[in-house]
């Protein structure tokens, strides 16, 4: 008797999405230094605030090449914050942007937008984990809800 492919056994209704951030990359990015991870995520909530509503009000203005420099410094931030989801979500808006797809770009906002907002967060969480970790041992792999 063949299973149904479709068909999910696990008892999961709906698997939940990975956190946002990946703390042991962060550390390693940031040579162990809790304090430096630290300030990459201070700089990052910063830029999250500041970025999706200047892409907010570029999409409303339609204007497809500043929309496509601020999905670039986005997803750097996103990067270096080791935020895989916020990192690809920016770099499909950027490619986007690139090829004047200013449709397919509003299309994208809400879940840029919810994105933004878990990252936002599980900030404090990150934060924490961070700061626990032992000096010399990994951090945890994630911070989330």
């Amino acid at each position: 008797m063949s299973q149904d492919p479709d068909t999910d056994n696990s008892g999961d209704t709906a698997a939940a999405p990975p956190p946002p951030f990946v703390l042991a990359e962060l550390s390693d990015r940031c040579m162990g230094s809790a304090a430096v991870a630290t300030l990459v995520l201070d700089k990052l909530e910063k830029q999250l605030v500041d970025d999706i509503r200047e892409i907010e009000r570029l999409v409303g203005v339609r204007d497809s090449e500043q929309i496509g420099r601020t999905a670039h410094a986005l997803k750097g931030a996103a990067g270096a914050a080791a935020a895989p989801a916020l990192r690809d979500l920016a770099a499909k808006i950027e490619t986007l942007a690139r090829q004047d797809r200013l449709a397919a770009i509003a299309e994208e906002m809400p879940a840029l937008h919810a994105e933004v907002m878990r990252c936002l967060a599980c900030l404090p969480a990150a934060r924490e984990g961070l700061q626990g970790a032992k000096p010399g041992g990994p951090p945890g792999t994630g911070a989330g809800p």
